[in-house]
């Protein structure tokens, strides 16, 4: 598809440097209605930017780049913005604002899958996702009991600042998903929203998701347009054993605190049709669940009998041994979710759609772990940790990665969605939802 504003090839991601170039680019060719100024510093000294276009009575907020394993939101802040910049239409009566990359530190440790090929193992190879508490879009305060958290990490602390100057009445994060269709997040239910967001994807041929796990037992706008939950709730359902939280609040609840409509656009890598399918499993979706439970716990326990017994040998530092860890925690964390819904869910069975979720969830968060421990074990050896018990480690994490690489792909379709559909989802979702508020405000 040409969608005059998003080329119809776009065949490579932008790394960090090339996002940066590419905002500068802009501010140089539209000098009269671009500003860019620095709101903050990453937690290993990167700049963060805000890049504001035109001069409209009302704020629009986009952050790209919140989960640094999602990075079609790099390529839609360009686009939209260009659009904006070029566009009085397009604009309206907002300023539009633009943090082109919330985590660029974690972002440069995914570009060795940015150039392509978009498969299972490629990505998988160069996988990395910080744990929770390490995501800067997780971590803004909750000061309720049973919920609190207050480890506001230094890009948060941008963020909110931003957040609290520009008081957006848009807010929207891009993130991606890996699998499947595009679903929605709205922090309240915007009159027309559901339907809107819905022709965009028919538009551009991007199926929708029609049973993700992200927003199991979540209230619907309409289909795959879920509300979020307050997140006293999510927070406080996530908690330790301990009472102790995993993460905070997310951009979306800070920016509602000044009114803000928040949007989320889950945008898949890769197509694979029985996400948008509704009709029967011919199973039990409490069993399904329950099955999901079991393969996590199952994930654990292999991860585990090769960690452990190395544990005492690993020396070399890295952000990938966090990340890891919250990996393996996440997994943990599914099994009682997935169990108390299990008995929410006891008397229908699963749509395909719903299987596919979950069974989709377990190929992943396995290859997830199993791609971070993999890269760990690497970098301790390319340092010179040649211990025996390092070597037959990396082997073994090596051989079961293979085996879980193949079942995904024999699982999977993972047909690559075109770049530029995705990006103009991304971008025809802002421009739906800025206008379905002007027409709420009269």
């Amino acid at each position: 598809m040409d969608y005059g504003y998003v080329p119809s090839r776009i065949d490579r991601l932008l790394t960090v440097d090339e996002l940066n170039a590419a905002v500068e680019e802009l501010v140089g060719d539209f000098p009269e209605l671009c500003r860019l100024r620095r709101v903050g510093s990453s937690r290993q000294g990167e700049p963060l930017n805000l890049l504001s276009v035109g001069y409209g009575q009302e704020q629009a907020l986009v952050v790209g780049g919140p989960h640094p394993n999602e990075p079609i939101g790099l390529l839609t802040v360009v686009h939209l913005a260009k659009l904006v910049a070029e566009s009085g239409e397009a604009r309206g009566r907002y300023t539009w604002n633009f943090i082109p990359c919330l985590d660029p530190d974690a972002t440069r440790l995914n570009e060795g899958w940015f150039a392509g090929p978009f498969t299972i193992r490629n990505y998988h190879e160069r996988f990395y996702r910080p744990a929770l508490a390490d995501q800067p879009e997780w971590t803004f305060p909750v000061l309720e009991e049973g919920a609190y958290f207050d480890g506001m990490l230094p890009e948060t602390q941008a963020l909110a600042r931003v957040i609290d100057e520009l008081k957006p009445r848009l807010s929207y994060s891009l993130h991606n998903a890996d699998f499947g269709g595009v679903f929605y997040i709205l922090n309240r239910n915007l009159t027309g929203a559901a339907e809107a967001l819905g022709e965009v994807s028919v538009r551009q041929g991007v199926e929708l998701s029609l049973g993700p796990m992200d927003t199991l037992g979540w209230p619907e706008a309409g289909r795959a347009v879920y509300l979020m939950p307050e997140a006293k709730a999510l927070a406080a359902a996530a908690a330790r054993e301990d009472g102790t939280a995993r993460f905070g609040s997310s951009s979306s609840h800070y920016a509602g605190r000044h009114g803000a409509t928040s949007l989320i656009a889950e945008t898949p890598l890769w197509r694979d049709p029985r996400a948008n399918d509704v009709s029967t499993s011919g199973r039990s979706y409490s069993a399904v669940l329950v099955e999901g439970a079991g393969d996590a716990k199952k994930t654990v326990e292999e991860v585990a009998s090769i960690t452990d017994p190395v544990k005492p040998h690993l020396v070399i530092s890295t952000p990938l041994r966090r990340a890891l860890a919250g990996s393996i925690e996440q997994t943990e964390g599914l099994v009682p979710a997935y169990e108390a819904m299990a008995s929410v869910f006891a008397d229908r069975d699963a749509t395909v759609a719903e299987e596919f979720a979950v069974r989709c969830t377990t190929h992943m968060l396995r290859l997830r772990a199993a791609g971070l421990l993999r890269r760990q074990l690497d970098a301790e050896l390319r340092a010179g940790n040649q211990r025996a018990a390092v070597r037959a480690a990396g082997q073994e994490v090596g051989a079961l990665f293979d085996i879980w690489c193949a079942e995904a792909e024999a699982y999977l379709l993972a047909e690559p969605y075109p770049l530029g559909d995705l990006v103009a989802v991304q971008v025809e979702a802002a421009l739906a939802v800025a206008g379905l508020l002007d027409a709420e405000a009269g």
